[in-house]
Formats: C-alpha cells, structure tokens, sequence
C-alpha cells in the first residue's frame, strides 16, 4: 500500500552497502563496485585508473573501511572528490523525456496536469505584466501577488549575482505560487491533487539527522491538499521529498549538481522506502531537475526563469510532482513508514534498541506465492551511496496490527537492487535462488553450525496499469515509455543515458538475527566467529555447490543466544555467490567482493579460476584488518596512526597497485610479520599467530610458494600444523618483481593444490577455536 500522506512534516513513510604513493583519498564506493564488478560488459572500467574503495561502510564515519587513517577534513575532501567524480562520470545532461518519469500514471491524470500547469503559469505571466486578480476567480490574490513579487525578482537576476543566498527565497516562493494555485477551487477540481510540495522554512541549515555538517539550502516536503500554504518545518532528511541546491552563477551548475548528490544520499540513508531520488539545483537564473538512480543520473533541460517557457516548465515539475503516483517520486509502496512510530513502544527487551521510525514492509514469496507484512524494530544497514545496490537490513517481527511479536521471533529483511539478467526471475545468480537451495539442503541435513535460514524471498513487485510487474530498472523505465538499453560491451563505445544496467528490486527475510563482527568482545570471541562463519561456508561449498566470493567484514556476523554464550558466526550475503560443481568446486575468472579483502587473482582478474582459495585467503585479509584497527572501541586505533601502517595500501590505488602491494606483503614470512602482523594492536596475543598460520597455509606451500615468481616463503612443508610453531623461519623475499600472471604464478599453480590446501586451512581453524574456547 502507499505512504499515507502527512499535514506535519513530510511523508509518512523510510555503508559504502582503493595505490602505491602517498593516498589522497578513496573515490569510488562498493556501491560503484556493483557497476565495475558485477555487470554484463562493465568491467572494463575497473582498470580505469581511479582510486577504488567498494565496501559497504560509510565512509564519513571513523574507522570506516573505506575512511582507513582519514581525519574528519580528509574524509569530507573524499566525499566531495566522490561528488564530483559521479557528475563527471555518471551524469547525463538535457535530457527532454525526463518530465515523463514524473508524469501521472493515467491519460486523464496527465491531461489534468496539462491544464493545471496552462493555468498557474497564465496566471504567474499576468501577476508578473501588473494585472490585478479579480477576487471572484477564487484565489487568495493577496498572497499570489506577495509570492510573484519575489519570483519577479528572481526573472531579474540575469546568469550571475553576488550571493546565492536571495535564490533561497526566491525559489521558496515559486514553490508556494504553485502550491497555493493548486488548492484553489479555480484550478479545476483538486480531487486529483494527491499532495501539496511545500519548502522548509529554514535554509542554508543542517538537519538535525545529518551524519555530517553540511548545510542543504532548500528542503522540500509533501503535505495533505489541506495543509496551509506556506514554508513548513522540515528538520530531518527523513521527511524530505527532495533538496534543492542553489548557486550563484550558471557557471557553477557541476558544482550544484555535486552538492546535491552529497546531500541527496542522506535521503537515501534515512528513508529505507526510497527506490530512486529527485532533486533541483537553481543556478542564478536556470533550474534543473534530476532523477537519481542506482547506476546514472540524469538532468532536465535548463529552465531559465527570466522566460516564460522556463517558468512553465518549472511550474510543470511541480505540479507533476503533486499529482503522480507516489511510486514516480520513487517510493516503494510495499514499505510504509508506520504514523507516529516516532514515541512507538516495540516488544522485546527494553535493552533493545529501538529505531525511532518504523516501517512496515510487506513480503512476497515466490514459492509460497503469499505476502507476509513485518514490521522493523531497527536498521542494521542503510544505502548510504547514491550508487549501487542500495542493501537496506532490518531487525524486524511479523506485523499483527496492534504490534510486534517478542523478539524470540525476530528476522533480518534484507531489501537491495541486485545487478540482473533478463528475465530477472530465470537469472541463474539471484540470491534468492541460491539460498533457497541453501535451505532446501540444510533442511534434509542439518549442518551442526549455523546458516542464512531463508524464510521469504521474491522480487519486489509493483502494480502498474492495473497489472503486477516486477520493480526493475526496467519497470522504471516503462513507467516513463522509456525503453532502457543494456550498456555496450565496447569500453570504448559511448553510452547514451538510456544505457542503463539492468537491476531487480529483491527481498529476503532470514534468520537467525546476527549483529556486526565489530560486538565481539575480545580476540578470542573474534576467532570462534570466523571459525563458525567459515565452517558454513565449507559446508555451503561441498553441500549445495555455492562459492561465496564476498567474505569480508560486513558479510560476518555474530549471533549470541544468551547474554553470557559463547558466540557463534553466521555467513551472510550471497549478492556475488554462484552456483559451482561440487566436485570442481571453482568459477569462471570474474571479479567479485569487498576491494580490501579480496584476493590478489580476483583484484588482478588473472585467468585462472576462482576457488575456495580467493574466499580463504579474503578471510587471512579480515584477520589482518581486524586486528590493526581494533576489534572493538576500546582498542580502536586513532586515524593518524592507522594512516601510518603499510595495511592502507590494500584499499587505495588502483587494482593493480592494490594488488602489488598485497603481493609484497604476503610473499615473504619476514616482510609479512614486520608490515602487517607487528602492526596490529599490541593487545592481541592469539590472533598474531592466526594470522601466521592461515598466511603458512596459504602462501606457504612447498608445490607453489610465496605470491611472487620464484620465490619461496617457509623452509619445509608447510602441512605439519600439529605443533604449536606459527613463527617465521623462511626468506625475506624481498622483490621488484612486479607478476601479471601465467603458468608460473604461485597464485594460479596452487590452483592444482586446493585439497591439500583446504586441509591444512581447516586443521588451522580447528586448532584456533580450541585455544579460542580455552581462553574464553
């Protein structure tokens, strides 16, 4: 069902989901990583040259992955570079149909729409040329003729002015000319009016919910056709429609389009129901409007408010905004933000924390064919990049109209925009297929750790033109009478704005509820969960023929069963698993994964296939990490030190220079214990020797030694892991070589040793979770 609409403030309605010098800062995001790692035809653009950082943290907070060593000032620096580098890559200008991805969702309702947008703007025109309003027209002619004396003023200000700072109230008061015509009894039968769009009363302000401290200057919102027309509270994102971003000159229209995108992606975070964004940015006397999707963004024509065709046009955006659909202004009806949730009491234990907006969502299953509604208890993971999937989890019970069931019966919802093949349902890849399997196996044969249990999984559908569709990119697209195109294979082909990758709107509910890595409590904790997390992963490998290809920081969680248990690890998100021979056990060569710890094959696309191997070695680089920056926040290692510690270099760079320096760092035991393992916290004492022991198994196998040509790590064999000897005793290593692959590469030999190597690495596990469980 739709949000209901609001008299108050808004709708009621709803982690970024990487070089060898001195870094600057990440630029790209995981979300980024989707279009270069997980499209048809995309991947050429990884090689580009740019800095990548795909990971699923926001990287405006410290300690982020993708925030590795940053000060606040840096990390708002790297936010703006991102900001820029999505108006210079992703952004599609003049774009005529895109009034159409607004429009009502009839003929009746556009035709109305015509004629209301005929009438304000006639009647702006004559306000503007002095004509006086007869008050029989049924207008409040008094507050018309104080809107247009301001809007009269904006049709003056020519290409540039001194501030920008007038533009606010300029645009405020178009914003209320609109509005007040739209609610007046002579703009025709208002019935067809879903909302007034109305501007905050503040400007040039922070909202209260903001992760950081930028300022937007115009928030919009949408009331009920009742509301009074006039600029309206509006403190948080979370009860935007869209942000307007004004400059001073036209000249500076990139720069108003990077703030926006700045801005706009805390609407994304604080509104879970949003599947796309709007925004304006007014650029002294031209407007713009622009739809934001997961993978480009495009912008209207300019609209020059000293033309008459430019204030029409604007008057235009407006009215449509008024009239469609909610699902046009991008919200998802399915999920609806719950009246009042702000002071809603919720069950479960009262140490429980409690989002203050809730939402109820409504869950399809496929295989069931019936729709169960959930209501959230709290966010676990909100899109915070104006790219990619967009992943939202939530902590969530079944919904039964006058509450929430305990929190014995807790569920994770998982909602994100996964990359697709078409028909989105045949595609071989979709998580819910795979898991699904999952489920179907681990039902007749209950594995003794625990797994992603899928309860309900569909694609999210919509109805449009009286009929189901799945939500899409393309559904999108249709809405408008858009035909979206699958982006060209040739890299060095243009893309038109058009050429949009094909996403599917999907939606998981699973137990059992885990919590972030980051809550274990110690090392200790810390390695009987990945232990655990890896033992279903084994198990997903041999039992369902499912490679992972994600393990990483956010893809682990901890779930306790009692307040003083020992934890235990669940393996989540299987975006990027696919399906494998159970005897082969490998996948074609195709990056996939979290840039920090993904392997050095995967980083460098090296033509050998994917094995268990890249996973195993992925869990040795979140050991590393872990251990460097801390586990948890009491030993939490302050930016300026983190920047200092070699491990940076394996999130900043390009994939190549990422990957030569994890090459160095791994192809020699001594080079590896002084760079990475002498840096981490100086508190752990078990995982140093982890680390050691999965990097021995790893690396250090007599048949395919070291991650260098020709060179070996360990004196023996590295099988004998019966005693308790983790130490270095091998070469240092040290190399200019710079490997690009082929048949003497340590990392595509070891491919011919994987049993023997998986031995070894699942006899590491087994003797680190008894010492674990000992110390605990």
């Amino acid at each position: 069902m739709p949000p209901k609409e609001s008299n108050t403030a808004g709708p009621v309605l709803r982690k970024r989901q990487t070089k060898q010098a001195e870094p600057t800062g990440s630029l790209k995001r995981k979300a980024d990583q989707d279009n270069l790692l997980s499209n048809e035809g995309m991947s050429q653009k990884f090689s580009d040259g740019l800095k990548i950082t795909p990971c699923k943290s926001r990287s405006s907070k410290s300690g982020a992955v993708c925030s590795f060593g940053m000060s606040e000032t840096e990390r708002d620096k790297d936010e703006e570079k991102y900001a820029k580098h999505l108006v210079q890559n992703y952004t599609h200008r003049n774009i005529g149909e895109l009034l159409d991805f607004a429009k009502p969702a009839t003929t009746a309702g556009q035709k109305a729409a015509e004629l209301k947008t005929d009438f304000i703007s006639d009647l702006m025109e004559r306000i503007l040329a002095g004509e006086k309003l007869a008050t029989k027209r049924g207008l409040d002619s008094r507050l018309l003729v104080q809107f247009a004396r301001k809007i009269g003023k904006w049709t003056k200000v020519g290409s540039s002015l001194k501030s920008e700072k007038p533009l606010y109230e300029y645009f405020s008061n178009f914003a209320l000319f609109v509005a007040q015509c739209l609610k007046s009894k002579t703009a025709s039968k208002n019935s067809d009016i879903a909302r007034l769009i109305l501007p905050a009363e503040r400007t040039d302000y922070k909202p209260d919910d903001s992760n950081d401290s930028r300022r937007i200057d115009v928030g919009l919102a949408m009331h009920g056709i009742n509301a009074s027309v006039k600029c309206v509270s509006l403190n948080s994102y979370a009860d935007m429609l869209c942000i307007a971003e004004a400059k001073k000159s036209r000249a500076l229209d990139k720069d108003a389009l990077a703030q926006l995108f700045l801005y706009s992606v805390n609407i994304y975070m604080r509104q879970p129901n949003r599947r796309y964004v709007w925004g304006l940015t007014i650029c002294a006397d031209e407007a713009y409007a622009c739809l934001m999707l997961n993978d480009g963004f495009f912008v209207s024509p300019a609209m020059r408010i000293s033309e008459p065709g430019g204030r029409k046009m604007l008057i235009s955006w407006l009215v449509q905004w008024s009239m469609c659909p909610e699902d046009r202004l991008g919200y998802d009806p399915t999920m609806c933000r719950v009246p009042n949730s702000d002071d809603a009491d919720v069950g479960g234990s009262n140490s429980d924390k409690v989002d203050d907006k809730r939402y109820t969502i409504d869950c399809y299953d496929d295989k069931s064919q019936e729709t169960t509604t959930y209501i959230t208890k709290r966010t676990i993971m909100s899109a915070d990049d104006m790219l990619g999937r967009h992943t939202r989890c939530f902590v969530a019970t079944r919904h039964s109209g006058s509450g929430t069931e305990s929190s014995a019966n807790e569920v994770v919802i998982k909602d994100a925009w996964s990359p697709a093949k078409h028909p989105p349902l045949e595609d071989p890849r979709d998580e819910i297929k795979l898991l699904r399997k999952i489920h179907d196996t681990f039902e007749q044969d209950t594995p003794d750790h625990i797994y992603p249990n899928m309860l309900v999984g569909s694609h999210v559908r919509l109805d449009q033109k009286d009929k189901s569709v799945i939500d899409t990119t393309d559904a999108i697209f249709n809405a408008a009478g858009v035909d979206r195109i699958d982006p060209p294979s040739d890299p060095g082909t243009t893309s038109a704005w058009k050429h949009q990758p094909l996403r599917a709107h999907r939606r998981i509910v699973m137990s059992p509820v885990g919590h972030s890595i980051k809550t274990v409590q110690n090392e200790a904790e810390l390695i009987i969960v990945l232990v655990e997390a890896m033992n279903c992963y084994s198990s997903v490998l041999s039992q369902c023929g499912v490679l992972h290809r994600d393990i990483s920081t956010n893809n682990i969680l901890v779930v306790r069963d009692g307040k003083d248990t020992i934890p235990r690890g669940l393996l989540i998100d299987f975006d990027f698993a696919v399906n494998v021979d159970t005897h082969e056990r490998s996948a074609r060569p195709e990056r996939s994964g979290t840039m920090p710890f993904m392997s050095i094959a995967n980083i460098l696309n090296l033509d050998t296939p994917r094995t268990a191997l890249d996973d195993w070695e992925s869990l040795l680089y979140v050991v590393c990490w872990l251990a460097t920056v801390g586990i948890t926040s009491s030993h939490r290692v302050p930016d300026a030190e983190l920047g200092k510690k070699p491990i940076k270099y394996w999130r900043i760079g390009s994939p190549e220079e990422i990957a030569e320096a994890k090459r160095n760092h791994m192809d020699s035991a001594r080079i590896f214990q002084s760079n990475i393992v002498e840096k981490f916290c100086a508190q752990y004492k078990l995982l140093p020797r982890f680390a050691i022991a999965l990097h021995k198994a790893l690396f250090g196998n007599s048949n395919c030694p070291g991650a260098l040509l020709g060179l070996k790590v360990y004196g023996g064999d590295s099988s004998d892991d019966d005693d308790d000897d983790d130490s270095f005793n091998g070469d240092s290593g040290d190399s200019g070589n710079k490997p690009t692959g082929g048949p003497n590469d340590p990392l595509v030999k070891r491919n011919a040793h994987v049993d023997e190597i998986l031995a070894n690495l699942e006899k590491v596990l087994g003797k680190f979770k008894r010492k674990a469980i000992t110390v605990l």
